[in-house]
C-alpha cells in the first residue's frame, strides 16, 4: 500500500494493482482486435477466439484481480475507514482509532519467496483481533512500508499527547 496522505489528524494508504490492470485491459483489446481482423478477413473460428472465448477468459482475471483497497486513519473523527472497490460494489469497514494496538506485516511463503500484506491489531470493541487491510499477500517492500508508517503516526499521536509542544 502506498501513502497518500500523512498529516498529523490522517494517515490514508492506498493500493491500486495498475500494472495489473493495464497489462490485462491491453491483452484484452489486443485480442478484440485480433478477433475483428479475423472477423473482416472471413476466418470465424479465429473471430469466435478473438471475440469471445478469450476475452470472456480475461474478463474474469479483470472482475478477479482489478480492485482498490484503502484505508483511512483520522485522529479528529476517532476512526479507522477500510474501503474495498471491485466489479461486484464497495465496501467500507469502520472500527474506532481508539480501539487500534498496532500494524503488523502479515507473511505467507509462496513458490516465489515471501509475500506480505498490512493487517491492523484492535485491541478493545466487538471486533477485537487482526484485521488484515488487504484480502492479497504481495511481494515487494509496500506492505513493510505501509506497517511502519502506520506504526509512526501512532507513534506520533502519542507523543503529541505527552505535554510536548
Amino acid at each position: 500500500m502506498k501513502v497518500v496522505r500523512n498529516t498529523q489528524d490522517q494517515l490514508i494508504l492506498r493500493s491500486v494493482p495498475w500494472i495489473i490492470t493495464i497489462t490485462l485491459c491491453a491483452a484484452f483489446l489486443g485480442v478484440i482486435a485480433f478477433g475483428l481482423s479475423a472477423l473482416f478477413a472471413g476466418n470465424m473460428s479465429e473471430a469466435f477466439w478473438g471475440l469471445l472465448a478469450i476475452p470472456a477468459f480475461l474478463s474474469i482475471f479483470i472482475v478477479a484481480f482489478v480492485r482498490r483497497d484503502e484505508v483511512m486513519f483520522d485522529r479528529s473523527r476517532d476512526l479507522i475507514e477500510m474501503r474495498h472497490s471491485t466489479f461486484f460494489g464497495r465496501k467500507r469497514v469502520k472500527h474506532r482509532l481508539s480501539n487500534l494496538g498496532r500494524a503488523t506485516l502479515e507473511s505467507s511463503r509462496s513458490e516465489n519467496g515471501m509475500t506480505y500484506r498490512i493487517a491492523i491489531e484492535l485491541v478493545d470493541g466487538m471486533d477485537k483481533g487482526m484485521h488484515p487491510l488487504t484480502p492479497v499477500y504481495v511481494s515487494g517492500n509496500g506492505a513493510k512500508r505501509g506497517v511502519a508508517a502506520i506504526n509512526d503516526w501512532l507513534a506520533r499521536d502519542v507523543d503529541s499527547h505527552s505535554g510536548a509542544a
